[in-house]
């Protein structure tokens, strides 16, 4: 070691020292001069030098990763706002739901963790998760369009954080915004393959595309996406389903289904077919009024319309043809979840023997399994079961009767002037007392009773046995044939 201090100390001297800058940029020179010296290092000087270097290694990466760490450091990842999410869900006392059903999440829990990122969301889907909350967009195929518009102006207003990429960033982006849409109501099937295709359309974004166009290729796609898997097939499946609707049919369906409407207005329109409708509905959303004021515009449909309690009478009597249904999702086992009362249509006119067929976009087709509608289903708001106008009407000839009967005791008591005005005071009482103003009902304190479970459940699943065919955009199938649809689709999108 003193020989080394002394020659080192000797090239200072003659002048041989090299440079700082050099140095650095010529490493085999210096490595060929220091040789003879680094013969004689010792193992634990070469292991303190390793360590050195490796130490140097990780400060220049974890510089190179500080203007990007910096960047994003008020941005939170999606798992994170979603565990932020869930603590802050607060449980409403009021709110009994039966222990078998337990399991799924409230309306109120959903709105109660809303406020943790409703700051960093867009104004589109503020405005889209307060219109599916209270029910203005209704429907899977409304909902999946809704949103991917909403998506549209979200892109459009982003702007990319410097030191990050459009890329990576974005798609975290929209997971705020997905995640804050969930707390007005569940993703519906056709959404979440929507947002799945989105997502990975992003990722596929070139790296060396500037944000602009990167942008505009998005949007683009996003249209062409609704016009293929939406527009597109809706009218394909009309044209294929409506092969089974003959002139004078009876044609059986239950609430409303926008593919529906549209096989049926297909019918009446361009094909001039005469045929009756009968739809069936059923509270609290009495979707079969919508369906039923557009087919009723037309002059080759017969519409009836008519609620569930009634399905008996109509299946007796109607000598129905056919029973078209729509869906929310098609699962992988061939079961059909759609909404509540589905189920009991298609079981009741399977025991009819009436066809049941079903029309379905490929993106409403799901790789979940499911047995039962209670492990997974969606909770509706119990006050949409008892917050109804009550009964208040008096029938026409019920009223004739009650005035025959006043008249008749205004006669009688005629020589008192005083009786018979107070007859029509009492009468005007039980009127009173008949017709109510909507604001009071029988169970207004129902929360009050412990014992009363009011449970809205919203959708239900149909087995496979009662469906007779699914009709998509790439032709008819059994129900059992669900997965190699699962599979074309995954291999065109």
């Amino acid at each position: 070691m003193v020989e080394n201090s002394k020659a080192d100390a000797a090239a200072t001297n003659n002048g041989k020292k090299m440079p700082s800058s050099n140095a650095s940029s010529s490493h085999s020179e210096k490595g060929a001069e220091a040789k003879p010296p680094q013969k004689k290092l010792s193992n634990k000087e070469l292991k303190m030098l390793k360590k050195k270097a490796k130490a140097a290694k990780r400060a220049a990466r974890k510089a190179a990763n500080q203007n990007g760490q910096q960047s994003s450091q008020g941005v939170k990842t999606a798992s994170h706002i979603k565990k932020q999410m869930i603590s802050a869900k607060i449980k409403d006392s009021n709110v009994r739901i039966p222990p078998m059903f337990g399991h799924l999440e409230t309306r109120e829990e959903r709105i109660s963790a809303s406020p943790v990122i409703a700051s960093i969301v867009h104004p589109s889907i503020l405005s889209l998760t307060l219109k599916m909350s209270t029910y203005k967009v209704v429907g899977s195929t409304s909902r999946c369009v809704a949103m991917l518009d909403a998506f549209k102006d979200v892109i459009k207003s982003y702007k990319t954080p410097q030191g990050t990429s459009l890329q990576r960033n974005l798609t975290s982006h929209l997971s705020h915004q997905i995640e804050y849409l969930k707390t007005g109501r569940p993703l519906s099937i056709s959404m979440g393959n929507a947002i799945r295709w989105l997502k990975q359309r992003i990722s596929l974004v070139p790296i060396d595309m500037s944000d602009d166009d990167g942008k505009k290729m998005l949007l683009d796609e996003i249209d062409q996406f609704i016009k293929e898997k939406i527009v597109y097939s809706d009218r394909v499946i009309a044209e294929y389903a409506s092969r089974h609707i003959q002139n004078n049919f009876k044609i059986l369906t239950y609430a409303h289904s926008q593919v529906l409407a549209e096989l049926f207005q297909y019918c009446a329109i361009e094909q001039e077919k005469h045929f009756e409708i009968f739809i069936i509905d059923s509270r609290p959303l009495f979707e079969g009024k919508k369906l039923a004021k557009e087919l009723a515009q037309h002059q080759n449909i017969k519409c009836h319309y008519n609620l569930i309690n009634s399905l008996s009478s109509v299946l007796e009597k109607s000598n129905i043809d056919f029973c078209f249904l729509g869906a929310h999702a098609m699962l992988s086992n061939g079961r059909l979840y759609s909404r509540v009362g589905t189920a009991l249509v298609a079981m009741a006119a399977k025991k009819k023997n009436i066809p049941v067929l079903v029309c379905c976009e490929s993106l409403k087709f799901s790789d979940k399994v499911q047995l039962d509608s209670v492990t997974l289903n969606e909770l509706g708001d119990s006050d949409d079961l008892i917050n109804t106008r009550p009964f208040n009407k008096v029938g026409f000839n019920l009223q004739q009767y009650l005035n025959k009967i006043e008249e008749r005791k205004g006669h009688r008591n005629g020589s008192n002037n005083g009786g018979h005005n107070g007859n029509r005071n009492r009468s005007n009482d039980n009127e009173a007392d008949v017709v109510d103003d909507g604001k009071d009902t029988i169970l207004r304190n129902w929360k009050e009773l412990r014992k009363l479970y009011i449970l809205n459940i919203l959708y239900d699943l149909t087995p496979p046995d009662y469906i007779q065919k699914v009709i998509t955009e790439l032709g008819a199938l059994p129900p059992s044939s669900v997965p190699v649809i699962l599979r074309e689709y995954k291999s065109i999108s």
